[in-house]
């Protein structure tokens, strides 16, 4: 009876003590997971830049803005391939259309302002404003020579795009501040880009419209009365970059990538002793005079934003703007709207 006593006793040991084996066995390969995953995240957390060439799509709202120097010497200079990145610049007209192909995935950054993402985001839309090109408005308001003062305009029409345009949106909050009330005192007509809107002006189609550079440059030339938007707007990000959020979440080194050339290119530009070459770059890609290259260029370059960092007051007021034009019913949420991560260091 003793021998079968020890003996149960043994095997309960042994079963026990197998049990406590099997059980650190399999703490030690849960372990040994864990600290593969947690390698696996923290390695591509740290990647700042791809391994290998990525090509990039970029959708543009106009060829002819002055804001997009960087965007010229960062390909010019070879910025963009020193952090594996191959970019390809499409044009199309407006923020509007530029946010479409952002969302459908036909670009993966596009240059665009503020107005038009923020009303996107609103409905839904995947994407994310990443950093911005300037932080002062490129915006100036020109009316036509028959308008001797403001309140003349009442009954006339503005030369704007389509509706839900930034462009539209500043356009009606310059209205607003002149004491008008849009598309009733004064009736905003779609004209197109730049150009037709100054167009739209010379032929008599409409008495007031919203230009930037180079553009502004002909309306001056014409002896046009001039109101600088950035006198309004303090704090305003103009043409912002933003990303489609299904690119931020799987490779956001690409994103990293590009902002780091951004920002190199920023500084290229900024940098006293490059600025024959800065113009000559204006000259050739814009088609303009050097006389009218060295203006737009002196216009632009203080406004322009050192890592592409946008101002946050500045933000807010566009999203404030957005609700008050009623264009829609949703709020948005600066976490909603922004990604600040991707900055360079």
């Amino acid at each position: 009876m003793d021998f079968l006593k020890y003996g149960l006793l043994w095997k309960g040991f042994a079963a026990s003590l197998l049990f406590v084996i099997l059980i650190g066995l399999m703490g030690c390969t849960q372990q040994a997971d864990v600290s593969t995953s947690e390698s696996e995240v923290s390695k591509n957390a740290g990647k700042k830049m791809p391994a290998e060439i990525e090509q990039v799509h970029i959708g543009l709202p106009s060829k002819q803005n002055m804001s997009y120097i960087p965007f010229l010497v960062a390909d010019k200079k070879g910025i963009y391939k020193k952090y594996n990145l191959d970019v390809k610049f499409t044009y199309v007209q407006g923020g509007v259309l530029a946010l479409r192909g952002l969302q459908t995935g036909d670009f993966d950054l596009i240059s665009s302002l503020p107005e038009s993402v923020i009303t996107g985001v609103a409905e839904g839309a995947n994407v994310k404003i990443i950093g911005t090109l300037d932080n002062q408005s490129m915006y100036s308001i020109y009316v036509s020579k028959d308008i001797q003062k403001i309140s003349d305009l009442k009954g006339n029409n503005a030369a704007g795009m389509v509706t839900g345009n930034g462009t539209n949106i500043q356009l009606e909050y310059w209205l607003k501040k002149k004491g008008f009330v849009p598309n009733k005192d004064v009736r905003i007509v779609n004209a197109g880009d730049n150009a037709e809107r100054l167009l739209a002006l010379q032929q008599g189609q409409a008495s007031v419209t919203i230009l930037s550079p180079p553009t502004d440059l002909k309306a001056d030339e014409l002896g046009l009365k001039r109101y600088l938007m950035r006198d309004e707007l303090k704090t305003y990000n103009h043409n912002m970059i933003s990303a489609n959020g299904n690119l931020i979440k799987t490779k956001p080194e690409v994103i990293y990538a590009f902002m780091s050339a951004h920002s190199e290119a920023v500084k290229y530009v900024k940098n006293e002793t490059n600025r024959d070459e800065i113009i000559s770059i204006i000259m050739n890609d814009m088609q303009m005079s050097k006389s009218n290259a060295e203006k737009s260029f002196d216009f632009v370059l203080p406004a322009l934003a050192d890592k592409g960092k946008m101002n946050i007051e500045g933000v807010e007021w566009a999203i404030d703007t957005v609700k008050e034009a009623e264009i829609s019913d949703k709020d948005v949420t600066i976490d909603q709207l922004i990604d600040e991560r991707f900055y360079a260091e």
